[in-house]
């Protein structure tokens, strides 16, 4: 494993210790921990991203989406424990055209 130096302020040093104290580990597995999670997170975060944007690409290409009013009908029917129907696909050139 190697070895990486991390600068850190005296006030960012007291809450580590004092926290990895509190927790019974030590400041080098928090930090590990702490660095682990935010690494994971921004990972989720960039996969979200990418599967939105190709959602979108594919949305565009295929010129069909889901009306959002009637989707949110749909999915609060759901949330109900109703068994609504399942809104249809629609041309987006329809959709863009809908007044407000």
């Amino acid at each position: 494993m190697k070895t990486i130096s991390v600068k850190l302020s005296e006030d960012t040093r007291s809450r580590l210790e004092r926290i990895a104290a509190e927790e019974g580990t030590t400041p080098h597995a928090l930090m590990v921990s702490a660095i682990e999670g935010e690494l994971e997170r921004r990972e989720k975060r960039s996969s979200f991203y990418q599967d939105a944007m190709q959602a979108r690409a594919e949305m565009i290409a295929s010129g069909k989406a889901y009306d959002g009013k009637e989707m949110i009908a749909y999915l609060r029917a759901r949330a109900r424990g109703e068994s609504p129907a399942k809104p249809k696909l629609k041309s987006l050139k329809t959709l863009m055209q809908r007044k407000p």
